[in-house]
């Protein structure tokens, strides 16, 4: 299983059936990302909208996403439905300059939300 994020506080974590894979790029970029895994036959794990935070709110994203043998429709759906969602909520409005405190703030949210569903999955 891999963990594509954007996250930074991904960096300390050292997991043991999970590659992180970590990106300096925005939230739209991490689920591209993800979408062009799904197409090389890769399985989206957690959901890549999960929490009450939405895109237009937060710069952190994370998804754990597994190798498949096959392409799976149930990703490709999901995936290309989070990019529309994204994509919808950032015409209605962009996500504010935020300080660091609340940068931070984010980042523990994505990064606790994850952590549960991994222990989870594993």
């Amino acid at each position: 299983m891999k963990l594509i994020t954007n996250n930074p506080r991904f960096l300390k974590e050292n997991f043991r059936d999970i590659e992180v894979e970590y990106h300096e790029v925005e939230y739209l970029d991490i689920l591209k990302k993800v979408r062009d895994y799904v197409h090389e036959n890769w399985e989206v794990v957690t959901h890549p909208l999960y929490g009450s935070v939405k895109p237009n709110e937060t710069i952190y994203r994370s998804v754990v996403i597994r190798k498949n043998t096959e392409l799976d429709v149930a990703s490709i759906n999901l995936i290309s439905e989070a990019v529309g969602t994204f994509e919808k909520f950032r015409k209605n409005k962009e996500v504010p300059q935020w300080t660091d405190r609340v940068k931070d703030d984010f980042s523990v949210i994505d990064h606790d939300l994850l952590l549960n569903a991994i222990k989870r999955i594993l």
